[in-house]
């Protein structure tokens, strides 16, 4: 709850960053942009894919895997409704309300509707986890094809000052090493993985489902 709250405060404020990137976010979260790009390659690789988007927070990455990557169906599943209420706004706005839905809801207790799917993304979503295991194995479980998850790594400037800033705000951040990402995914059940770097800052992770 506490999380859904802090959420719900600070939605507009993070829809801003993908909607009008400044020179600022450009250059120190890099990762946010490269890790979406990333993703996107690899759904365009499977035509007329679907995917499951946790945590789609504001939609933008939801609205770019119909737009650039050409998904056939995307549904997206935030805990907090403003930012749900943001996404189906853009969808709107970009013409792709026809293929992106969204729920409000816990990830974790929240059945998607059209499952299965062929990738499940969270991007961003890791941050705020402290054992991603059991979301990466429900995640599995929803995909057909790829899990795909993004991983902050330790840079002790960035950690400081975000884990500062949130803490204000009453939200817990996390960062992993290597070490302890590949566990996670071994203990979600994944037969096979790779971890690719993300900038510096930390690492996108892809499941292999079957």
């Amino acid at each position: 709850m506490e999380q859904k709250a802090f959420w719900e405060r600070r939605a507009r404020e993070f829809a801003g960053l993908y909607e009008e990137p400044t020179l600022f976010n450009r250059l120190f979260r890099r990762a946010l942009y490269l890790r979406a790009q990333m993703t996107v390659e690899r759904v365009r690789a499977v035509p007329g894919a679907s995917v499951l988007d946790v945590g789609s927070g504001p939609g933008r990455n939801s609205v770019l895997f119909v737009k650039e990557a050409g998904a056939a169906r995307v549904v997206g599943v935030d805990l907090a409704e403003d930012m749900v209420a943001l996404a189906r706004d853009l969808a709107a706005r970009h013409g792709t309300a026809d293929r992106c839905s969204f729920a409000t809801g816990d990830f974790m207790k929240t059945d998607p509707p059209g499952a299965p799917f062929d990738f499940a993304v969270a991007l961003g979503v890791m941050d705020y986890i402290g054992d991603p295991a059991p979301m990466l194995a429900r995640m599995r479980g929803l995909a057909r094809r790829e899990v795909i998850a993004s991983f902050p790594g330790f840079a002790p400037l960035r950690v400081l000052q975000r884990r500062v800033r949130y803490a204000l705000g009453g939200c817990r951040v996390y960062w992993f090493g290597r070490a302890e990402i590949e566990g996670f995914f071994r203990s979600a059940g994944f037969p096979s993985w790779e971890l690719l770097p993300c900038s510096g800052a930390g690492w996108l992770g892809v499941g292999r489902t079957g």
